[in-house]
């Protein structure tokens, strides 16, 4: 099975710059992500999945964007920035990026935070 570090090494150079900046402030955000290869892209644990990056160039990979940004429960994330997505999904809401200057890191920070908030209230509620 291949690496993360092998699966971003692999991707073309800008689509593999955007990851591995989205990948750093996930970590920079809280070191204790667990990450591992679903679906052939990197997804990002704590007590569930939580998060995961998709590049275009990935199976199934985005089509309007070169890097989507996914959270798992986006539908319990509040938005109040409105750059969630959900292009119809009940659950899972995403954030596209076609360029490293899209990612505004201040927000996806407050998005993480929050996504790990939803996490950890989700364990409590079990």
């Amino acid at each position: 099975m291949e690496s993360v570090e092998d699966f971003i090494l692999n991707l073309p150079s800008d689509e593999r710059a955007m990851v591995s900046t989205l990948r750093t402030l996930l970590y920079d955000v809280d070191p204790r992500f667990r990450e591992k290869l679903s679906y052939g892209v990197p997804y990002y644990s704590r007590n569930r999945r939580v998060c995961f990056i998709w590049p275009a160039s990935a199976p199934q990979g985005p089509k309007m964007a070169k890097v989507s940004f996914g959270f798992c429960y986006g539908n319990m994330l509040s938005n109040e920035h409105n750059i969630l997505l959900s292009e119809g999904r009940k659950q899972v809401y995403i954030v596209r990026f076609s360029s490293l200057k899209d990612i505004d890191e201040r927000i996806l920070q407050e998005l993480i935070l929050e996504a790990i908030l939803v996490d950890d209230l989700q364990k409590k509620n079990k």
